[in-house]
């Protein structure tokens, strides 16, 4: 895909001292801006296997360390700095003050890091200088990293190899883990004392010392991997792994809007979902799936990762599968409270780290999460509509019939015909839907609700699955259960106006608690309610109305919890925070309730404030203050970037305003374009649906109306409008 590159500046320039990030899928490294990872490592590191392989990288020149002057990402996988180290001294020279610059590229690939350092000296006398590379490797668990409580190691072990192989190794009964580092290139004298790799340099003026270090990330003791035959940064375009990427790439929708906001956070978004693809060695197949975020996120997450693929359709449908593959490999077969996993449960996160493998966390996969389940037959429903293979989705059905099976069973704890979560023991993730932080979900007051707890999110994710999901039972044949799953749709959806709507103050309740009664918190989650189309249409409007008042709309998002909440605090997690994914949803949800105007600001105030952040990257969250109070929007200083569901809220802005839904089983595109003022057109090239790759042109007229193009094979019919699964239902 050709596009624009404004996210290619230099990292420095955008923020003062900000962490440098680089990955291949679940391998990734984190510097300080100098590309070192220091002494005090903090969360800086080389990681693959949520484990910590490097925790201290530094380079020093005659004792000196050198500055950056300049850092750029040149993809998700390479990173080059270019460093000065000034005032070096050299027995060889009567020059003071003689500057050395450094140039180092890193590209990572699947437990592997190769480095490649170059010198240059601009002097007209010959250096003789000692390069040293001082390393560590602590094994950190993530969990450890991230929560800054350390475990004790004894079995640490280090061994140079003479002439360039040095491996540190640690061991835990059955679990192990190597970091191998060798160079690839040829030198002569190299040592390893006190912690550094030390290379003897003899630096020319006008000519380059190169060094090639390549970083083996080892998860067993089987003999160490064969060494390269050449530099992979020598032809990095002819990479496998690079290739693989671009291919993906390429393939995706690519968009021509009138706005350029649009369009660079659109491209933007490609490239992170690129970083966030989740593969095994063996990366030749196009099965994959989205981690959730970087740096702490990069593994299997349920939620995170369904909501992901579903983002993605409007670029690239086959995301789905992927994902849907892999979640029902993980689907629970047990009942183990520990992990509070339930036979036919979607997992939550799936760990492989030393604490994971002991059980120290649950996460072998831990299963804490009340909306994968549902969500999964969500992200199955939408695959059939997009693709309509039924030969692909076979395998799926005793998955999604398990799914069905613990919602009715698990999901509904008390048999009132709501869901509900509680963790089975005090280890537990206390909240176990979207909102999931342990002060994620508050009553009116600020107290921690009676469990268990059913937000409002929770039962229309299960009301629109089983609407959803009907149409695919029946092509299966099973048109007795897809008649009940309407039937049950229905009512839940009947009693959800009982126990939910709060009819004296026109709003949606945010939950109900262990006793029953409405949580009264004001919060975003009724905008998930609206997407899916649960409420009736007046009730649907008022909660769309006041979901834009001032307390919840900072004017660049949405606020998880009002500011008028005497626990409000815009800095924090999810009590006042602006998601880009929740404000989304909700964006899509007052379209479907007729607010467009509203659903434009959303959307508008969000496209202003990720042109202000650094490589016009969509963050997890950012703070929820007014927008009036400051010029840009405050970033969270912890909040995962790239992060999977907030670059899917950009390919899920087109969906919005483009109002695509294919229906590939019935033949049919429906389309029905609302453009705001601010994007008076919009150009959606290689649409997929089925088998076709088709053009979607939008203009907005004088008037306000939209008109609408569409280049697409007879094969499929073209229907203006909304399609019927997306029709209100009313009383």
């Amino acid at each position: 895909m050709a596009t624009k590159t404004p996210w290619r500046t230099p990292i420095s320039a955008a923020h003062p001292n900000p962490t440098v990030k680089v990955n291949y899928g679940a391998t990734f490294l984190v510097t300080d801006p100098h590309g070192a990872v220091p002494l005090e490592a903090g969360d800086c590191g080389l990681y693959a296997a949520d484990t910590r392989f490097i925790s201290r990288h530094e380079l020093r020149l005659n004792g000196r360390r050198a500055q950056s002057v300049a850092s750029v990402r040149l993809s998700f996988r390479h990173a080059r700095w270019h460093l000065i180290a000034d005032d070096i001294a050299s027995a060889t020279s009567d020059m003071r003050g003689a500057r050395v610059a450094v140039t180092i590229d890193r590209l990572l690939g699947y437990h592997r890091l190769h480095e490649d350092l170059v010198l240059r000296t601009y002097g007209r006398t010959p250096l003789t200088l000692l390069l040293e590379v001082a390393l560590e490797s602590d094994f950190a668990d993530l969990f450890e990293v991230r929560r800054r409580t350390w475990q004790r190691r004894d079995q640490l072990q280090t061994l140079w190899s003479p002439p360039n192989r040095l491996e540190a190794h640690y061991r835990n009964r059955d679990f192990v883990r190597r970091c191998l580092v060798r160079t690839l290139t040829d030198r002569a004298g190299i040592t390893y004392a006190n912690g550094s790799l030390r290379f003897p340099v003899d630096l020319q003026p006008g000519q380059e010392w190169r060094l090639c270090l390549q970083y083996d990330l080892l998860t067993s003791d089987e003999p160490h991997p064969h060494l390269a035959a050449s530099c992979p940064l020598d032809d990095e375009a002819g990479d496998e792994h690079q290739q693989q990427a671009l291919s993906w790439q390429r393939s995706v929708s690519r968009i021509e809007p009138s706005d350029i906001r649009l369009q660079f956070a659109y491209e933007r978004a490609i490239e992170d979902l690129s970083a966030l693809r989740l593969h095994e060695q063996d990366s030749s197949s196009q099965h994959w799936m989205p981690a959730a975020g970087m740096p702490w996120f990069m593994a299997l997450f349920g939620r995170d990762s369904v909501i992901a693929s579903m983002q993605a359709m409007i670029a690239q449908p086959q995301v789905a599968i992927g994902t849907l593959e892999n979640l029902a490999r993980w689907q629970s077969d047990v009942d183990d409270p520990v992990r509070d996993a339930e036979p036919g449960k979607i997992p939550h996160e799936l760990r492989v780290g030393e604490w994971a493998h002991f059980g120290i966390v649950p996460h072998r996969p831990y299963y804490g999460t009340a909306d994968a389940t549902p969500l999964y037959l969500l992200l199955l429903a939408e695959h059939y509509r997009w693709l309509g293979d039924l030969d692909v989705l076979a395998p799926y059905k005793p998955v999604a019939e398990r799914c069905l099976g613990w919602i009715d069973q698990f999901g509904d704890r008390d048999g009132d015909g709501f869901q509900e979560y509680a963790p089975r023991t005090p280890s537990g993730y206390r909240n176990q839907a979207w909102r999931d932080a342990h002060d994620g979900v508050l009553d009116e007051n600020g107290v921690f609700p009676e469990l268990p707890i059913g937000t409002c999110e929770m039962q229309a994710y299960v009301y629109a699955a089983k609407m959803q999901i009907a149409p695919l039972f029946e092509a299966w044949g099973d048109r007795d259960r897809a008649r009940r799953l309407v039937a049950e749709a229905l009512e839940l959806r009947r009693r959800f106006h009982e126990k939910f709507w709060l009819e004296e103050t026109g709003e949606l309740a945010f939950a109900l608690d262990g006793h029953k009664q409405p949580v009264r918190t004001v919060v975003s989650n009724p905008g998930h309610c609206l997407w899916l189309g649960i409420l009736e249409p007046r009730r649907g409007r008022i909660a769309g109305q006041r979901l834009m008042q001032r307390d919840l709309f900072s004017g660049w998002g949405l606020r998880t919890l009002s500011e008028d909440h005497p626990s409000y605090d815009p800095h924090s997690y999810q009590r006042g925070s602006v998601w880009p994914h929740d404000s989304v949803m909700a964006a899509a949800g007052l379209r479907r309730y007729g607010l467009v105007e509203e659903s434009w600001r959303i959307l508008d105030g969000l496209l202003s404030a990720v042109m202000s952040f650094e490589d016009i990257q969509m963050p997890e969250l950012f703070a929820g203050l007014r927008r009036e109070e400051f010029a840009v929007p405050v970033p969270y200083r912890m909040a995962n970037v790239p992060q999977a569901w907030s670059a899917g809220s950009v390919l899920q802005m087109v969906r919005v305003l483009l109002g695509v839904e294919p229906d590939i089983p019935a033949g049919k595109l429906y389309i029905d374009p609302v453009l705001p003022p601010w994007c008076p057109t919009l150009t959606l090239e290689g649409l997929h649906v089925g088998r076709h790759h088709l053009r979607v042109r939008a203009k907005r007229a004088e008037d306000g109306s939209s008109s609408v193009e569409v280049e697409a094979p007879s094969a499929i019919e073209v229907v203006r409008g909304t399609p019927p699964w997306m029709e209100l239902v009313t009383d």
